[in-house]
């Protein structure tokens, strides 16, 4: 079998499962077997496939067609400008907090020695982005799950262990901040009434940690913003991500809390994505 005749099997079976990008699935997933880049696959579509390699990619279909998401079955997923591990104890990077490291750079001098704060690193693909284009900064990441921390330090060594970067186990609701410049987060902002709004393959494969806030939104931005005014002794910037409906209601928070709202930043889809704050 010839790789392109592989394509249109597993196109043709994930069309089957109702899968609307079943084409660019499959392309995906077969460029992943093989370690193809787009030009090698381009050049590539008239040879043979080996029989060790057609029957891994038949079962990452297989997986597929179950809606697993295409970053679980791969193990990796694009971000800004790398690419990272991800697995069931990680958020999927989404474009759309992409949002928040742009506002970190139209915000603050990319030349200056900043100490960064991740609170729920995840995977680490936002803190590890923001150090790679802040030379002169550090940073610290911190996450409840020990898995994740465990993909975030991966991440790192793969991506640049050269960062002045490390990963810690602690909740964010009571970590000490104390000597931080710059806070960033992306919490869980899913209301769990919206569950039956959300796609099978975010419900059934992503961890539900990093969605759902256990006590609401209200209750997570809370805690997270109280804690930081209690803590941080810097006069720090803060970055939100936050869900386009909630950017009065964390607005209004950090407003209680002795915070300057400086902007919500809009994301892909022109929406409010990211909060812009400073402890005054």
């Amino acid at each position: 079998m010839i790789i392109s005749e592989a394509l249109n099997y597993g196109t043709k079976a994930l069309s089957a499962s109702g899968l609307s990008q079943s084409k660019l699935d499959a392309k995906l997933l077969i460029k992943n077997q093989l370690d193809f880049n787009d030009e090698d696959f381009i050049k590539s579509l008239n040879h043979y496939i080996s029989l060790k390699d057609f029957e891994s990619y038949k079962l990452k279909i297989f997986r597929r067609m179950n809606h697993e998401p295409i970053a679980h079955i791969t193990g990796q997923k694009d971000f800004w400008k790398n690419t990272f591990s991800v697995s069931k104890d990680t958020l999927i990077p989404r474009p759309d907090s992409e949002a928040l490291i742009e506002s970190v750079l139209k915000y603050l001098p990319q030349d200056e020695n900043f100490n960064f704060l991740d609170l729920g690193t995840g995977s680490g693909c936002l803190i590890i982005s923001i150090l790679e284009e802040f030379k002169n900064s550090q940073g610290t990441g911190i996450d409840i799950s020990k898995n994740a921390i465990s993909i975030a330090n991966k991440n790192k060594k793969n991506i640049n262990n050269d960062l002045t970067l490390s990963f810690i186990v602690h909740d964010f609701f009571t970590y000490d901040t104390k000597g931080f410049d710059i806070i960033i987060c992306n919490p869980p902002y899913v209301p769990k009434n919206e569950l039956n709004e959300i796609t099978e393959e975010v419900i059934n494969f992503e961890p539900h940690l990093a969605l759902f806030p256990k006590k609401g939104t209200k209750d997570c931005y809370e805690k997270i913003i109280s804690n930081i005014k209690l803590t941080n002794n810097k006069n720090c910037y803060v970055f939100f991500e936050i869900d386009y409906r909630d950017h009065v209601l964390v607005s209004n928070i950090l407003k209680d809390n002795d915070f300057s709202v400086l902007a919500a930043e809009n994301d892909l889809t022109n929406r409010p994505r990211c909060i812009v704050a400073k402890m005054n």
